[in-house]
């Protein structure tokens, strides 16, 4: 058979592999065009009860409600953004830092979690409810905390607040 018979078979299937081609660089292309975040952030783990805020910028305490309600360890970290690491704080050290406590960061950038991908619009049960990721500028990047990495749920982490330099 000439190919001028199968240009039909050609396009037919050369349309599809487009099609995926384009759908991988819409997704991927935005993020190596995002600038890199700037901000680090504070955050808690464990049964924290709201035991911790922020107020005028600094990290302070609160009463508790129900101190029965709340077993186990409470835990602050701040999460280096730049080396993708995150460090264990004591309360001290947090209150020592200037804080933000907005949504979103001075350079357009949110904590969120659960999964925010192409896939998990099609396939709502592959989403990941556990995970960490950083998300602004039409990018969207997993982040590692250590806590993570031992089988606890997101809904003992909560975000505080963004360092302020």
């Amino acid at each position: 058979m000439s190919s001028k018979k199968n240009i039909s078979l050609i396009i037919g299937i050369a349309i599809p592999i487009f099609m995926i081609f384009l759908i991988i660089v819409s997704i991927y292309l935005p993020s190596l065009f995002a600038p890199a975040p700037r901000f680090d952030f504070l955050y808690v783990t464990g049964d924290n009860c709201c035991q911790y805020v922020v107020e005028n910028g600094k990290l302070t305490t609160r009463e508790v409600e129900h101190p029965e309600y709340c077993t186990g360890v409470i835990r602050l970290f701040v999460y280096d953004v730049s080396t993708d690491e995150d460090r264990k704080v004591s309360f001290e050290e947090a209150q020592k830092l200037k804080l933000d406590d907005s949504v979103k960061s001075p350079d357009g950038y949110e904590v969120v979690y659960g999964e925010y991908g192409l896939f998990s619009l099609f396939f709502p049960d592959s989403r990941d409810y556990n995970a960490m990721y950083l998300r602004g500028h039409n990018a969207c990047k997993k982040l590692n905390p250590r806590f993570l990495s031992k089988g606890r749920y997101y809904r003992n982490c909560r975000f505080l607040g963004w360092i302020i330099r």
